[in-house]
């Protein structure tokens, strides 16, 4: 269990942090502010092949890291079926973009990305020397997903039933402000402190209670607060079954 989740930080670090957000809308071929007058993808282009290739290689940057964790043999097999394998899944998931919900495509390229490392895990053997930091590699793990998968997962929920809303990104005011509450909702679940979670959201809740009124906002508010108190406690779950 300590090398799939060693195996997921890297993942997680490779395609959220190491992924700017240009690489990101061009690897789509999503035309808009970020192209910069760039006529590379045309109207009707599905991927960028150029792109994809760059995420790719930024992605195994963190898995440098299996190198030592198992010998360069299969340090080197393994690099090769991630590279393979990434390179496959997020042709088709930039394909997909297009046409198909944002939320369901982004949710299958993670489950394969997933199956892919627990693969991994079942084919080669691992130095058992990272056991014994299992309580901080839990902790990590927990802060890099409470962070940029969470916040792109709900601003994908968000533009798939709101096509008018504008992604500015995990440091949108929205964003961090999500990124802050799942934080106190994961410490306080840790603390088992359950009412600190249920005053966190009645502060919230009383902090927009003029922006409430209106039918439109107060959707949007119950959605992303509604898919951040839920992600936050999965995630929580996750890690104390683990």
């Amino acid at each position: 269990m300590v090398d799939f989740l060693i195996l997921i930080i890297l993942h997680l670090l490779g395609d959220f942090y190491l992924q700017t957000a240009k690489v990101s809308k061009c690897k789509n071929a999503k035309v808009d502010s970020y192209c910069y007058g760039c006529a590379e993808c045309k109207k009707d282009a599905k991927l960028n092949y150029k792109y994809i290739l760059i995420h790719t290689i930024l992605y195994l940057v963190p898995f440098i890291m299996v190198f030592f964790m198992t010998d360069w043999l299969r340090g080197l097999k393994i690099i090769l079926i991630l590279f393979v394998s990434h390179g496959v899944i997020d042709g088709a998931t930039c394909f997909f973009n297009k046409k198909a919900k944002q939320t369901l495509v982004f949710l299958l390229d993670q489950f394969l990305h997933i199956c892919i490392i627990l693969v991994i895990c079942k084919m080669f053997d691992f130095s058992s020397f990272f056991n014994q930091y299992v309580n901080v590699i839990k902790v990590v793990f927990v802060t890099l997903v409470l962070m940029s998968p969470c916040s792109i997962f709900i601003n994908k929920l968000f533009e798939d039933l709101y096509p008018e809303t504008v992604n500015n990104g995990i440091f949108d005011v929205g964003s961090v402000i999500g990124i802050l509450e799942r934080f106190l909702i994961i410490i306080f679940s840790y603390l088992g402190n359950f009412a600190a979670i249920a005053i966190i959201i009645t502060v919230k809740t009383w902090a927009r209670t003029n922006d409430l009124k209106k039918d439109d906002f107060r959707n949007k508010y119950l959605l992303g607060t509604l898919a951040s108190f839920v992600l936050a406690l999965l995630i929580f779950i996750i890690s104390v079954s683990s």
